[in-house]
């Protein structure tokens, strides 16, 4: 089977040849794992390790904002090298008006601010015209570019509405705006929303397989809001993303990822039309249950655990944990092994090789 093949037999829920593998490392854990390996480029590292996926984005290009950039991000965070406006206390500004400040060590971003933090009116934010969003011949482009190395299985992504409102209004006034502001909430996720589905319909027509909407709606335990506020707020943004992806491909795959708990609403992910769901985080919910619950409809994606498994066991451990997982949740397919976010540079190599290692049933290294 082709890595394309190997996926699509997955999330059909037939048996492929193995399980597939996807990865999720960060920009600095990549560096040191190539050189470890001994290989210059992430694609190598890819074809290495036999991962049968690859994700893309859409980018967007503000003139307005780019007139006021003074600096290119650096140290070793998730927006390495994208511009940004630069302030005289280390912080930094995006297009969207959303304040960020690297921590000490230059490893991780903390939200500051964002343009609403302070007032819900929507009018005070210039925002801008969707034609910021990279154009469809460029998404192609790229697309093909991915095509033309292999036939790996491709998977656009986009933010959660949620995450990005959030960011600009602020977590704890969004979260009590669903409760004293609705019509607010609303709109906010809906602004953001318009450019999201130009990005979601940009990358359908460029063909790829899966889309996907990414960003966290609960925490180790539970959601961050009830059941119906999720119906209510935050789900209808997501179905016309969905619906507008589908008028152009029927069939494309649908991912979801959100860190936590999210068994309050795998019905309703479910329902509305996701079929590969990530992390399936295994401190927070139960593996086995969720493939003996949900298992017949949606592909697990990740399961490998990078708060316990991946920094802290043995080689041993983490072939025993693979090859359980792989047993037990990859019968009849449904299964594609990933880590559960972001693989930390506290994870020794070994470790990350010893996953692939286990999943594929080769030796890499």
């Amino acid at each position: 089977m082709t890595s394309r093949e190997r996926v699509l037999a997955a999330c059909n829920h037939t048996q492929p040849d193995r399980v597939p593998v996807d990865h999720w490392f960060r920009d600095d854990v990549c560096r040191n794992f190539c050189a470890y390996l001994g290989v210059e480029t992430k694609e190598e590292l890819l074809q290495l390790l036999g991962i049968d996926m690859r994700a893309l984005g859409v980018q967007t290009h503000n003139p307005i904002f780019m007139a006021r950039v003074n600096g290119i991000l650096g140290d070793a965070v998730e927006q390495t090298g994208l511009p940004f406006i630069f302030y005289e206390d280390g912080s930094f500004e995006d297009e969207w008006g959303v304040l960020r400040k690297n921590g000490s060590d230059g490893l991780y971003t903390e939200w500051k601010d964002g343009p609403f933090v302070k007032t819900p009116d929507l009018d005070l934010f210039p925002w801008p015209s969707v034609d910021i969003v990279e154009s469809q011949e460029s998404v192609s482009q790229r697309v093909e570019a991915i095509r033309a190395q292999g036939d790996v299985a491709i998977r656009g992504s986009i933010s959660n509405p949620f995450k990005d409102a959030w960011q600009m209004r602020g977590m704890e006034n969004l979260l009590c705006d669903m409760l004293i502001d609705p019509d607010f909430a609303v709109g906010l996720i809906e602004k953001v929303s318009t450019y999201l589905q130009e990005k979601a319909i940009r990358l359908v027509r460029a063909g790829v397989d899966m889309l996907g909407i990414v960003g966290d709606l609960a925490t180790q335990t539970s959601l961050l809001f009830s059941v119906e506020l999720w119906r209510d707020i935050i789900r209808p943004s997501i179905d016309k993303i969905i619906a507008s992806a589908r008028e152009i491909n029927p069939e494309i795959i649908l991912f979801f990822h959100s860190d936590g708990n999210l068994d309050q609403i795998m019905e309703e992910l479910i329902d509305t039309g996701f079929t590969v769901i990530n992390p399936i985080q295994p401190e927070c919910m139960d593996l086995y249950k969720t493939k003996d619950r949900f298992g017949h409809t949606i592909t697990l994606h990740g399961t490998i655990s990078i708060q316990e498994l991946l920094p802290f066991g043995s080689v041993d451990d983490i072939h025993r944990e693979v090859g359980k997982i792989v047993d037990y949740c990859g019968k009849d397919g449904g299964l594609i092994i990933s880590p559960s976010n972001l693989i930390q540079n506290d994870t020794p190599m070994e470790n990350i090789l010893a996953l692939y290692e286990a999943a594929t049933g080769q030796k890499l290294g």
